[in-house]
């Protein structure tokens, strides 16, 4: 790296983090690499490898960069410029106030996501026992992991997913963050659950339709796995393969939550209140002001 000082044989070379920071910027550049994401994307590495804020990172920005993140720092970089997301570089990302581990098995939360969270705790069921949660399409575990981390001795969870893969990250996150009492089972949306109801059954599922593939960045469509990204039917088929049992799997008065595309609103809102025709259905929006998660409230008498 430009500007390190190389030490003696077999021992890393000692740079600061301003001096690495600035290498890293160069070669980015050089890249054609975004100028802002650059900056984003290595701050959040430094800040992550280092554990600590944004804040002080800058208060500590020409300290010595450590010696064994000095030494993988060019690798982490190539994989930069080789459109790898830095989440999957560090192996973590953050979610609601927490780490998870990530990598390419599994999609990277997103802030959006947390707003789901947050909908789904303010209606949080008063039960005297623990609340049933299904999370379909678990992926990182990030959704169901917080629900029981913030209501803890609350929830009896399953995480489920079509994908092994997935389900090994998930369960390592249950395991590291302490959200015990959570089960997980691989499952192709329905099928391999066994019957029973759910006071609670939430997703995020593969919702970006074949039409839509113009407006997915090239990062998120290399990196990230497709299963969980894309779906038939403009996006909508795992939605409706979701609502054709929903009614048998919620409990009478229980409530489904859905992550959707911005465009789905009204197209999801269709394919639960079809399915659940006594449930109240209600859209709401994310922070840009999008349609962005679908609450299903069911007052029937729905059963197995």
């Amino acid at each position: 790296m430009v500007g390190a000082q190389t030490g003696s044989a077999g021992r890393p070379p000692r740079i600061s983090l301003l001096e690495a920071r600035k290498w890293a910027l160069a070669e980015l550049a050089a890249a054609g690499y975004p100028a802002d994401q650059a900056v984003d994307d290595l701050d959040f590495l430094l800040s992550g490898a280092l554990e600590m804020n944004y804040g002080m990172l800058r208060a500590n920005i020409t300290r010595t960069m450590p010696p064994e993140f000095a030494q993988v720092w060019p690798t982490w970089v190539a994989q930069l410029i080789k459109q790898v997301p830095p989440q999957y570089i560090l192996g973590q990302a953050p979610f609601y106030g927490r780490e998870f581990a990530v990598d390419d098995r599994v999609l990277i939360p997103r802030p959006e996501t947390e707003l789901l969270v947050e909908w789904i705790l303010k209606d949080w069921p008063k039960l005297d026992r623990p609340v049933k949660v299904l999370d379909l399409g678990t992926g990182s575990g990030a959704i169901l992991a917080t629900l029981a981390l913030e209501k803890p001795d609350q929830v009896a969870g399953l995480a489920t997913d079509i994908s092994p893969a997935a389900l090994a990250v998930a369960q390592q996150n249950f395991k590291r963050l302490g959200a015990a009492g959570l089960a997980t089972q691989v499952s192709d949306v329905w099928s391999e659950i066994a019957p029973q109801q759910f006071d609670l059954v939430v997703s995020n599922p593969p919702y970006i339709g074949h039409d839509h593939l113009d407006e997915v960045d090239v990062r998120v469509d290399q990196a990230e796995p497709g299963l969980a990204l894309y779906a038939e039917n403009h996006g909508l088929a795992i939605y409706q393969a979701v609502a054709a049992q929903l009614a048998a799997y919620l409990a009478p008065q229980g409530a489904a939550y859905f992550e959707i595309g911005y465009d789905q609103g009204q197209a999801v809102k269709e394919i639960m209140a079809a399915a659940l025709p006594t449930a109240s259905v209600e859209v709401r929006q994310d922070f840009a002001g999008l349609d962005r998660m679908v609450k299903v409230q069911n007052h029937g008498n729905a059963g197995i």
